[in-house]
């Protein structure tokens, strides 16, 4: 895809994201919205375990969405026109005095920080085709959060040079090295900086005497960040089927994070941990009936998760107003705490948020399709912070790209 230069372009470029978030498989759509706030909200609250909790700049990164988010943001032009966004600070914001890195997906396409200070906000548009905003490098990087390490001092990105030809490289302060060179069809992609300092991939050679055509299921190995070493699991791989499916990586809860929909509507979310090699379901359809995302995790690693009674996140954003939606933190198995819900589009009712967020301390920053900013806080709860003013056509509408400093 060419670079932006003109207003026509950026309006095309969003058309474009909208034709190919379509063309994401959507999950079957569910028998119906059974599940009523009032009986999420009596299930009893218990303390996290499991996960315990998210990298220094966390995030649950969906495979798909979050893809489509990455690529289209890095073909744009970092010098086409880059105009101010309208920031509106709402009350629960009176108080934060940070700057908080954003991406647009509008026909604005801007890349920046929300400066929050003494009651007031303004945006700082930033000139990058970044997507996360690595704070220990200060630099914008064209990769999803879940690419950079426990430290984030380095991240790990991906290049295809040609056709199926694949390098893997790590980038810190001493500059970008290449890691591991592949080529189709034993290519070998990115999943995640893992806990350990080691990185996870996607391993997508076939086993002797398979048929042909993609793995059914996730292929995950480890690669060495220093010596580009590709081992197998330390435990026995999950073989996660891919079909209507996503996956993320909780960081240093050390788990995969899982989401299968059923062909009968149902959803169900499991995490499948690194070092034990044990596969826990943490929410079905009995606990809520309905399409379900990972939208991020809270300061103890719990998953925070929006379900909607009908796939919002595949509907066009001008259609999904009035469309049903709660937000939901997975305190442990099967036990969840209510943080918002109602009807799309009404007021204080979180949308559809993006599938990029950022968890620092106590702080879980998120984005809706609206252009509204929400931040979640263990004993404050989920509060708009801020609204912009943007062309909402695009799915997402904003993403965060890192934490507010």
């Amino acid at each position: 895809m060419s670079e932006l230069t003109t207003t026509d372009d950026t309006a095309q470029l969003e058309e474009d994201l909208r034709r190919l978030y379509a063309t994401v498989t959507a999950p079957p759509v569910p028998a119906g919205w059974t599940s009523s706030p009032a009986r999420i909200a009596s299930r009893p609250h218990i303390g996290s375990r499991g996960w315990r909790g998210p990298r220094r700049v966390g995030a649950v990164a969906v495979a798909v969405a979050a893809a489509l988010v990455v690529a289209i943001l890095a073909n744009r032009s970092p010098f086409a026109p880059q105009p101010v966004l309208a920031v509106q600070l709402q009350p629960a914001g009176a108080s934060l005095q940070c700057k908080l890195p954003i991406s647009a997906l509008s026909e604005d396409h801007t890349s920046g920080f929300i400066v929050m200070s003494h009651g007031h906000a303004t945006f700082q548009p930033v000139q990058t085709k970044g997507t996360t905003y690595i704070p220990a490098l200060g630099v914008w990087a064209g990769v999803l959060p879940q690419m950079v390490a426990p430290d984030g001092r380095a991240y790990v990105s991906e290049n295809y040079t040609s056709a199926g030809h694949l390098i893997i490289s790590i980038t810190d302060a001493r500059g970008t090295r290449p890691l591991l060179d592949t080529t189709a069809p034993a290519l070998i992609e990115p999943f995640a900086y893992a806990a350990n300092g080691s990185i996870l991939v996607e391993d997508h050679s076939r086993p002797a005497g398979s048929a042909p055509g993609p793995l059914p299921y996730w292929n995950l190995k480890r690669l060495d960040p220093v010596t580009g070493k590709l081992d197998a699991l330390p435990v026995t791989d999950p073989a996660l089927p891919r079909a209507d499916s996503e996956a993320g990586y909780n960081q240093k809860g050390n788990a995969i994070s899982y989401i299968a929909f059923a062909a009968n509507g149902a959803t169900t979310v499991s995490a499948f941990d690194m070092a034990t090699g044990r596969m826990t379901e943490w929410f079905n359809s009995n606990d809520a009936t309905g399409t379900a995302q990972f939208v991020g995790t809270d300061s103890e690693g719990s998953p925070i998760i929006q379900v909607a009674e009908r796939d919002i996140w595949h509907t066009n954003p001008v259609h999904r107003s009035g469309i049903a939606i709660q937000t939901m933190l997975l305190t442990s198995p099967h036990h969840i705490t209510l943080l918002n819900h109602g009807r799309a589009g009404d007021p204080g009712v979180a949308g559809a948020f993006s599938p990029l967020s950022a968890t620092m301390g106590n702080d879980v920053w998120l984005a809706s399709d609206d252009g509204a900013i929400w931040l979640y806080r263990t004993g404050v709860g989920l509060q708009q912070i801020a609204k912009l003013t943007t062309s909402n056509q695009g799915a997402p509408g904003v993403a965060i790209s890192g934490p507010c400093q």
